[in-house]
This record gives structure tokens, C-alpha cells and sequence, in this order.
């Protein structure tokens, strides 16, 4: 168990906190609160086979037997738990993100295990259940990454599949009231999927700032929209989009800076990332840690899927 006076709080005493087993008992703590609980069943009628450091159900009608590793992010990993806990406290806390090859020479693993277990990791970000936003916002979208022409032949199908044919649209909003982001990549610069994104997130007939682009027409019908001119000014008293303006250049300070050439097919896992840091920027290096691993349970993303079947 992590006492209160025992919270590792830098990275050098998180490595030298998190052996082996304190990496177990924290892992169980979060993921079993009141004791370990059946996947299929639900029940906490368990017993434990030691011998093989699994559980096993005692329903009759069940006999599930499961590990700590079952239905989370770590399920079917090779690395141990110590790895995997020093792996996410990089991404919660590295401002501008970190490179796979600086993660693989941290915990002692091979380069693509590393990037598998960063998407992994970033994965944890994505599908987030939040609530609808009722306040004034900000919205704005970027172009990242590199052309698509550019790119080499693999990513450039991928990229064509997918109806992509510039760069990749990010999309941002704002709250103000909270400072925080909601972000997400978006297929074209266009009305209908900008439209899309606010909606799914800002209340009708909440305040919305935006800059003049023509996509954000219809925001006169749906929300209480001011706008201001960027080609005179990038402030007018209240109307600002800086707070978007701020988010984006974490963004590109991350893809530019450490990732370089991420593939459009991935860049809304790099979206996720620089989001999840963004909105958790005032807590420290523990808080940001253990934010992420309250979202260890329900997630998986095998190598399979992140690929599409192919290897790297």
C-alpha cells in the first residue's frame, strides 16, 4: 500500500519505490478496492492459486479463473509491473512527451516494446466519459504533421484509406471556466465536422468564442457566438482563443519536438496524450501518476489492433 508520507515524488523515487510487489498491492488497490471481484461474474466469492498467482471464482454456476492483469491495460504483457508503472509516470509527467527509444533504455526492453506499450498507455485516454460542457468556450482546429504526399508509400495508403489528403486536423475546445481541453482529430477543416465535435460536447445555446473561419456559420443558430478577426487583432476585450492557441502549441512542441513523424492513422492516440497532460498540468508528479492508473481497468489494445495485422 502507497502511505500518504510515502508518495514517491519524483521519477528517480518512483523507480526506486516500485519494486516488484509494492507494484502488485498498488495495482490491486486501485483495481480491487474491497478485494478482488470476478470478471465474469461479478461475485467476490474468490479464492487465490498461489502456486500460479491467479484467482478463481467459487460460484458454482462460474469458476472463472483470472489474474490482476485481467480485463486491464497490462493484460497479455510480457513486462513486469514495475516497467509498466515507470512507463506511465513518463508519459503523465514529461511535458513534451517522451520517445520510445528513451522509455526502452528506462525500463530495459526492446524499442518496439516500448512503442506497444506507450500506445498502450495513450489508449487509456481515449473514449473518456465526460460530461456535457454548459459554459463559454473557445474553439479552434490546427493542421499537424507532414504532407500526405510526402509521406512513404504504407503510411500514405493508410492515410488515402482513410480520406485524408493534407495535413491532419486537430480540433480543440476550451472550457474557460475550468481550463479544460477537449480534443480530437477531425477528417477535413470542414462545417459539418466541426459542427459534430461541438455539439457532441458544448450544449446548445452555450457561449462560444471562435476566430472569422467561415466553418463556424452555423454556430448563429445553435449557439451564443462571438467572433474575432485575427488578420486585425487576436483579442477583443473577452473574445480570444488563446486558450486553444496555448493547448496547440503543447501539442506541437510534443510532435515536433519528441514523436517527429507520427503517421495520420495514430494521431489522435498523440491527440489523447497531449490532452490528458494538458487538462492535469496544475497537479503534481503523483496526482498526474495516479490519474492515469485509475484508468488501467476495461482497456486493452493488442498489437494486432494498434498494427491492423501488420508488424512493424
Amino acid at each position: 500500500m502507497v502511505r500518504e508520507n510515502k508518495k514517491p515524488a519524483t521519477l528517480m523515487a518512483a523507480i526506486r519505490y516500485f519494486d516488484k510487489d509494492t507494484a502488485e498491492s498498488f495495482c490491486k488497490r486501485i483495481k480491487w478496492p474491497e478485494g478482488p471481484v470476478c470478471p465474469q461474474c461479478g461475485s467476490m466469492n474468490i479464492g487465490e492459486i498461489k502456486s500460479r498467482n491467479r484467482y478463481q471464482c467459487r460460484e458454482k454456476g462460474c469458476r472463472r479463473q483470472f489474474s490482476l492483469l485481467t480485463d486491464t491495460i497490462f493484460q497479455g504483457t510480457h513486462l513486469r509491473l514495475d516497467q509498466w508503472i515507470v512507463g506511465i509516470w513518463m508519459i503523465a509527467n514529461c511535458r513534451n512527451g517522451v520517445s520510445s527509444c528513451e522509455i526502452a533504455r528506462t525500463i530495459d526492453c526492446k524499442q518496439p516494446s516500448a512503442w506497444h506499450l506507450m500506445h498502450r498507455i495513450r489508449h487509456l485516454f481515449d473514449n473518456l466519459e465526460l460530461p456535457e460542457i454548459t459554459g463559454l468556450v473557445e474553439s479552434d482546429s490546427t493542421f499537424v504533421g507532414g504532407l500526405v504526399k510526402f509521406m512513404r508509400w504504407e503510411a500514405r495508403e493508410r492515410a488515402l484509406a482513410s480520406g485524408r489528403f493534407g495535413k491532419t486536423v486537430v480540433h480543440a475546445i476550451k472550457e474557460r471556466r475550468t481550463g479544460k481541453v477537449r480534443a480530437k482529430v477531425i477528417p477535413t477543416n470542414e462545417s459539418k465536422h466541426v459542427r459534430q465535435h461541438l455539439l457532441e460536447n458544448v450544449r446548445v445555446g452555450s457561449p462560444l468564442y471562435t476566430d472569422e473561419s467561415t466553418v463556424y456559420n452555423f454556430a448563429e443558430y445553435s449557439y451564443i457566438h462571438r467572433r474575432v478577426n485575427h488578420k486585425k487583432t487576436y483579442v477583443k476585450g473577452t473574445v480570444h482563443t488563446n486558450g486553444c492557441e496555448n493547448f496547440f502549441n503543447c501539442l506541437r512542441r510534443a510532435l515536433k519536438g519528441t514523436y517527429i513523424k507520427p503517421t495520420p492513422g495514430h494521431m489522435n492516440a498523440y491527440v489523447n496524450e497531449a490532452t490528458f497532460r494538458f487538462n492535469i498540468r496544475d497537479m503534481n508528479e503523483w496526482e498526474r501518476f495516479e490519474a492515469a492508473m485509475r484508468l488501467i481497468v476495461g482497456k486493452r489494445l493488442t498489437y494486432s489492433e494498434l498494427t491492423g495485422g501488420k508488424t512493424r
